[in-house]
């Protein structure tokens, strides 16, 4: 059985990300787990926490997981398997230690922080997931509802080779819903004759069952010319393969002011390498 892990911080956004993930296990017959880090802030003072304040913290958190799984188990008339998770620690380290254990099908996160408390989904807890886990995370954007996979979006640039590990990910998405993939490459005008690059010849022998089609949008800013995809086709999914550089790195990489992945219009799966 499949596993979908969904981190929580009870904000609405993280709520909603919930929900989603519980949608998409009950349409996969996946087991979700709900995941909530307790971080110990650091106060001022440097003074540690008391042992009530810290079994107070952990107490509410046990309560609030236990009504979240309940409302889960009534969304999804008993269909899944729900399991929670209070742990102590960083967001990051934790979700490391589940993911090498559970091997989820995808972790699913939210995109925004908790008000001015910014507890868990600021852009930098979603950034570390995109890059560091191994397995896939599916970053819902706020009020987003799952709606099925029929239609999956690519966004990678031909000229790179293409990895092994993020296209049998695919390749499982494609299979389970058995989705069309449309495939997206944003170049500068007439650098790129279509149906010449290695990497869509291998895309093409890789995934022959599902037969991608290559779009090469024209542009030198990539996020709008996948922006502008998104809008004229109105895909379910939006694929991409974090790496460190290439023209696609900005899509989710820390450095740009606002990353594509942070605002999506569209839920997007990121498949590290």
């Amino acid at each position: 059985m499949k596993t979908i892990i969904a981190p929580t911080d009870f904000s609405n956004v993280s709520l909603n990300a919930v929900n989603y993930a519980a949608d998409l296990a009950a349409a996969i017959n996946a087991e979700l787990i709900l995941v909530n880090v307790v971080q110990i802030p650091v106060t001022v003072s440097e003074l540690p926490l008391t042992e009530f304040e810290y079994d107070e913290m952990t107490e509410e958190a046990e309560q609030e997981l236990a009504v979240i799984t309940n409302q889960l188990y009534l969304r999804t008339k008993n269909k899944i398997k729900i399991h929670s998770k209070m742990v102590v620690g960083s967001v990051g380290h934790e979700l490391e230690e589940i993911c090498k254990r559970r091997k989820p099908f995808a972790v699913v996160m939210g995109t925004k922080g908790a008000g001015a408390a910014e507890r868990f989904f600021i852009g930098s807890n979603t950034i570390f997931a995109v890059n560091k886990l191994e397995y896939p995370v599916l970053v819902v954007p706020q009020n987003a509802t799952f709606k099925g996979v029929r239609k999956i979006l690519l966004a990678f640039d031909l000229k790179e080779t293409v990895p092994a590990k993020p296209i049998e990910f695919l390749k499982q998405w494609l299979q389970i819903f058995k989705g069309r993939l449309d495939v997206i490459n944003v170049v500068d005008s007439g650098r790129i004759k279509p149906g010449t690059l290695p990497a869509e010849i291998a895309l093409q022998d890789l995934l022959p069952e599902f037969q991608p089609a290559f779009h090469y949008i024209n542009g030198e800013d990539v996020e709008d010319g996948v922006y502008r995809f998104v809008e004229e086709n109105h895909p379910n999914l939006l694929v991409i393969i974090p790496r460190e550089h290439g023209i696609f790195s900005g899509l989710f990489h820390k450095s740009k002011s606002k990353p594509f992945i942070l605002h999506p219009h569209i839920p997007v799966l990121a498949v590290s390498e």
